[in-house]
């Protein structure tokens, strides 16, 4: 085989992946609650190191880099800059936490604080209309004529000056098994849920993740890997082609 095809081909591999995360990131880079992920690479170990192959090999190839490919994919959880709403269902959350959320009859967390109350007095998501749910994990119902609405910070909902509700502040202990499951929420992938003690901040939303400069910065560098390493494939094969015409010739 040529061992140098199989490397530049892993490296494009690798490049137009890690391209695709940072799309994704930019495309987010608006959206409320956003957390970028970070995709990571490995060296690949060679097929004798990882046992994959039988048999003798080469004490030159040995001595190579068995390539490069996707370790893992991370998501970023640090938290983005605030910004004011001024809406009063509105609520961004400080440090380490989530809220609870039933879309589609299944529960999520998400850090997207945009709520809203429908005209049957439940509170629920302004995007998609999912409950929001409250310390219980039932939905939150308010009086759509029960007054003026504010939220403190610990999440108790008032109407006038009757509490009526308390959000579901939660948190996991492990958030490397959290799974992005669209709409800025992920799925807690049957975690345990414990009680957050992060904090609210009312008539704020948190911004998404994602600094633009800097994911656009890192595309560049993706790009410019990819085009190198497609380079590359295509000086071996003319390498290799050259080599079978010199010894195929009379």
């Amino acid at each position: 085989m040529i061992y140098g095809l199989y490397q530049s081909a892993a490296g494009m591999m690798v490049n137009e992946y890690r391209q695709d995360i940072l799309a994704n990131n930019l495309a987010n880079a608006e959206t409320v609650g956003f957390k970028r992920e970070i995709a990571s690479f490995a060296e690949r170990l060679q097929a004798s190191g990882a046992g994959q192959r039988d048999g003798p090999s080469n004490d030159l190839m040995e001595a190579l880099s068995g390539g490069i490919w996707l370790a893992r994919t991370d998501t970023d959880f640090s938290e983005g800059a605030f910004i004011q709403s001024d809406n009063p269902l509105d609520v961004a959350i400080t440090g380490p936490g989530f809220l609870r959320v039933n879309a589609g009859g299944r529960e999520y967390l998400t850090r997207d604080g945009r709520m809203m109350m429908d005209p049957n007095g439940r509170l629920v998501s302004a995007t998609d209309g999912a409950s929001i749910l409250g310390q219980a994990g039932q939905p939150i119902r308010l009086n759509p004529r029960g007054g003026e609405i504010s939220i403190d910070e610990a999440g108790r909902i008032k109407q006038g000056n009757l509490t009526v509700a308390r959000l579901g502040l939660v948190d996991v202990d492990n958030y490397e098994v959290l799974r992005k499951a669209g709409a800025g929420r992920f799925d807690a992938n049957g975690a345990t849920l414990t009680r957050s003690s992060a904090k609210l901040i009312p008539k704020f939303l948190e911004s998404s993740g994602v600094e633009p400069i800097k994911e656009l910065v890192t595309m560049i560098e993706a790009a410019r890997a990819y085009q190198l390493n497609a380079q590359m494939v295509t000086l071996q094969d003319q390498s290799a082609g050259r080599l079978i015409n010199a010894v195929a010739s009379p």
